[in-house]
């Protein structure tokens, strides 16, 4: 019986248009903006360009939840760690996708470094795992990813980044799963104190190029309201950040066409 689930929820999976072995993004504030976020220098840059890292200051952690489609088994769990020393700055991160039945868990450990006063560079290794029952087995395999993060002018920011450059893949006796190499190139410009705009461009190998836009507006001193749209799936995202002294706090809900909302919510202590 539990066999035939697992057929069902891969079936589900290919379904949705989602390899089952997709590289998960983090972090509510990237979604809200249609995870335009190659640029953006934040916590979740762990997940999106560690290159970006560089440029925090202090000690940072926090937590992450997305609800895919309001479906439980489709849901991502994360957290982050970003610690800076006077060797450059270094993250822990852990990912996890899925549910008892199929499950998804990466580990990553980056290291993220100033190369010159308007240039970013970050590299990161992965294990990455695939759990299934008894009958299929689980499965390990390593890989990595590297970024890249450079100012071209004030408060215009260009980011690269990509995702498994080796080509790594699962294979087993019961399926042949190949790892995305996805690349994305993108830019962070800081319109005003109270607004900016990420655009970026993203490449699977093996599917169409994605575009993403979003928006960012500081209504108050705490308060930020997000916009964002994707295509390959078309999805319009929106979102809300607040922070309060030490703690960051984002929500975002984005639609896809067809197959309903997506809540997520991160929680981040900096100190």
């Amino acid at each position: 019986m539990k066999s035939i689930k697992l057929i069902l929820f891969l079936v589900l999976l290919n379904q949705l248009t989602f390899a089952s072995t997709e590289n998960h993004l983090a972090g509510a504030r990237s979604a809200a903006m249609g995870t335009a976020s190659v640029a953006s220098s934040d916590l979740w840059a762990s997940f999106n360009n560690q290159a970006a890292l560089a440029r925090l200051k202090g000690t940072h952690l926090g937590v992450f939840y997305e609800n895919r489609f309001q479906i439980s088994d489709l849901s991502t769990k994360a957290i982050a760690l970003y610690l800076p020393t006077k060797l450059g700055g270094f993250n822990l991160n852990y990912s996890q996708f899925g549910s008892d039945l199929y499950k998804e868990c990466k580990i990553g450990l980056g290291y993220s470094k100033t190369l010159s006063k308007r240039l970013w560079a970050g590299v990161q290794i992965n294990q990455l795992q695939i759990k299934m029952n008894q009958t299929y087995g689980d499965q390990t395999r390593y890989n990595f990813e590297i970024g890249l993060l450079a100012e071209l002018f004030s408060d215009f920011y260009l980011g690269f980044h990509i995702f498994n450059p080796t080509q790594e893949k699962f294979e087993t006796f019961y399926f042949d799963e190949a790892l995305p190499t996805i690349a994305r190139l993108g830019f962070s410009w800081n319109l005003s104190k109270e607004t900016s705009i990420n655009a970026e461009v993203q490449k699977d190998f093996d599917y169409d190029i994605r575009l993403k836009m979003g928006l960012e507006y500081q209504v108050l001193n705490d308060l930020f309201i997000r916009l964002g749209a994707l295509n390959h799936p078309n999805q319009i995202n929106l979102g809300l950040g607040y922070k309060y002294k030490l703690i960051h706090m984002n929500l975002a809900y984005s639609k896809h066409q067809n197959l309903g909302y997506t809540p997520s919510l991160d929680l981040n202590i900096s100190f």
